[in-house]
């Protein structure tokens, strides 16, 4: 009888049990990057859904990519705030707010809409901008030299003349002063003033970004000349209530004359806003025109010569703004406005990215004063609109609901 072969199928076994254990040390070898794989995959699902919430929940306060949004909200990408914010902290931030502040609770438990995991989405989704994001000192502030120029014709052409030449302070465009300092020194002197020489403290009254744009107007007298105040436009709708507090006593509600001052609407000087705005700083004492120019600023009578512009022969009061408000009652109504609303639907109403415009809008036109009122009262849920009932009397919030009434 022919002897079985055992060897055969001991080394058949052994073989086999080399190969269970490369395959099981090669699974093993590359569990880990799977897992890593799988993870980054989980990762990109909650930063996209992430971002999705982020893009309509929190850009109007915190802007497109965390960027901050001036008073509205504060940044959250930067080192700083990211370093020292633990995703805890962020977590407990979104689902419970910040009293005191303009930040919702947003959690379903404190009446949001939010569940655990989209709240987690948003954490993802901000941690993941650390490896990128830049820290305060990089993001400076450029000043726009334009945006100076408007400020510079409210705040500092008194003392410093309407294109930095000098009146009762010193000459700002002298190409010695502007070569001898630096910005740091004039970013200085803003904020901080000279009360050894009459020179005012900026700091609390301009923001940093204000003061960043008087400097870049300052720096521009180094390359060309300073830009002419006319150049630079107006706002029609402050125009409109500067026109109301100031002219109409003279010149009518809507320009079209009185036995005072001859129309407005049918002067052919509307046809050079040079002219108009010389006639209104310098005035006209030979015709009884006082000489506006002591009493507002450039950029004031910049506003006044775009609304002007916009007068039409025949104008009359119905195309004024409303007659339910008195023009004491529209100018408090428009700086309630600016205080409590201009922020996020702009000064004239214009509308901003986080705040829709209120000129020509839709929902005032196609509602009743009450509507208006109970949103401007209530707030809207969900949205960056608060509630305004409790910081502003009925009598005040109606004010404005009368000013956007005006608009329309």
């Amino acid at each position: 009888m022919k002897e079985f072969n055992y060897r055969f199928f001991a080394y058949l076994g052994i073989a086999l049990t080399l190969g269970i254990i490369l395959v099981f040390g090669l699974f093993a070898a590359l569990q880990p990057m799977r897992m890593h794989t799988a993870a980054r995959e989980i990762e990109a699902e909650a930063m996209e859904r992430g971002d999705e919430v982020f893009a309509r929940d929190c850009a109007t306060c915190h802007g497109g990519q965390g960027e901050g949004m001036g008073n509205i909200g504060p940044a959250l990408n930067t080192q700083e705030f990211l370093n020292d914010a633990s995703d805890d902290v962020i977590f407990n931030t979104i689902a419970d707010g910040r009293p005191g502040t303009s930040m919702p609770a947003w959690a379903q438990a404190r009446g949001g809409p939010y569940n655990a995991q989209v709240t987690e989405d948003l954490v993802t989704l901000i941690r993941a901008w650390q490896s990128t994001a830049p820290s305060v000192e990089e993001l400076a502030y450029l000043g726009d030299p334009v945006e100076g120029a408007v400020l510079f014709s409210t705040t500092c052409y008194a003392c410093h003349g309407v294109s930095g030449e000098g009146r009762i302070g010193p000459g700002l465009n002298d190409p010695r002063l502007l070569e001898q300092n630096d910005d740091d020194y004039f970013r200085e002197v803003i904020a901080n003033g000279r009360r050894d020489r009459g020179m005012p403290t900026w700091g609390s009254v301009l923001s940093p970004a204000q003061i960043e744009d008087i400097v870049a107007y300052i720096r521009s007298w180094e390359e060309e000349a300073p830009v002419p105040m006319t150049s630079l436009g107006g706002d029609t709708n402050r125009g409109e209530i500067i026109f109301a507090s100031t002219c109409i006593a003279c010149h009518g509600p809507g320009g079209e004359g009185t036995s005072i001052a001859t129309s407005l609407a049918e002067a052919p000087i509307l046809a050079d806003p040079d002219a108009v705005y010389s006639t209104i700083s310098e005035g006209r004492l030979e015709d009884g025109m006082p000489s506006w120019g002591q009493v507002l600023s450039p950029a004031e009578i910049n506003d006044l010569v775009a609304y002007v512009s916009t007068l039409e022969a025949g104008a009359s009061p119905e195309e004024t703004p409303s007659p339910d408000l008195l023009q004491d009652e529209l100018a408090a109504a428009q700086l309630l406005y600016s205080s409590q609303c201009g922020i996020c639907h702009g000064m004239s109403g214009e509308g901003q990215d986080y705040g829709p415009a209120l000129v020509a809008n839709e929902f005032v036109q196609s509602n009743e004063d009450e509507a208006v009122l109970g949103v401007i009262a209530d707030g809207r849920a969900n949205t960056a609109m608060l509630a305004s009932a409790g910081k502003l009397t009925e009598e005040e919030m109606m004010q404005i609901t009368q000013l956007l009434r005006s608009w329309q």
